[in-house]
């Protein structure tokens, strides 16, 4: 639910500043996440590295100024280990996923070079393929750093670090099962997502 009204709110405000940009740029963006380790009850936990693709929509507002909607997602595995006696070792096919929109700044070098940094709100969550856990849903910040280089009036390359921070509360946690046998272990795990990621950017306006 949470997911949808992210979405919905982010294409309304998409569709109201699109009518006032001075341009308006579509970026299909792939890269790497670095894995995340946590400690949790008497072990640790970890969500492992990972390819990553998204997409990125940007509307400039000004010469230093944007609104942007942003996808990211990365399949990876989570491992969860214990000195429990009754828990020893689990791993499970897992998928990250983040939902954003933010205002981001321009900081133009030259006509072709621009540099910028981001400051983005949305959710995340993290889902199983094999429904070993819940899916878990919770709000997130996002940061992220990095230049566009425009080969032409339409067409450049946008080059990025990035940073995602799922916000969690005592509620929040990652629960990692143990298949048929019933054996279980539960964490409070907030999970971070960085890395680096480029992609083509497309100018539609």
């Amino acid at each position: 639910m949470k997911n949808r009204i992210v979405f919905l709110t982010s294409f309304l405000l998409t569709l109201a500043f699109s009518t006032l940009a001075q341009s308006v740029e579509l970026t299909p963006i792939a890269g790497y996440t670095f894995r995340s380790t946590v400690n949790i009850t008497n072990g640790q936990a970890r969500i492992n590295d990972g390819f990553t693709y998204g997409g990125a929509l940007t509307i400039a507002a000004s010469k230093y100024n944007a609104i942007e909607i942003s996808y990211y997602r990365y399949e990876t595995t989570a491992e969860a280990s214990s000195r429990l006696s009754s828990f020893s070792f689990k791993t499970d096919q897992v998928a990250v996923n983040y939902i954003f929109i933010g205002g981001q700044r321009l900081i133009p070098a030259s006509d072709k070079v621009t540099g910028f940094t981001g400051c983005n709100v949305g959710v995340g969550w993290l889902g199983s393929k094999d429904d070993a856990f819940n899916t878990i849903t919770k709000f997130a910040l996002g940061f992220d750093l990095g230049v566009k280089i425009m080969a032409s009036k339409k067409v450049g390359i946008r080059l990025q670090t990035n940073l995602a921070l799922p916000i969690t509360d005592a509620g929040g946690s990652v629960y990692f099962g143990s298949g048929g046998s019933g054996v279980g272990l539960t964490g409070y795990v907030p999970i971070w997502s960085f890395g680096f990621s480029g992609g083509l950017i497309f100018k539609i306006k």
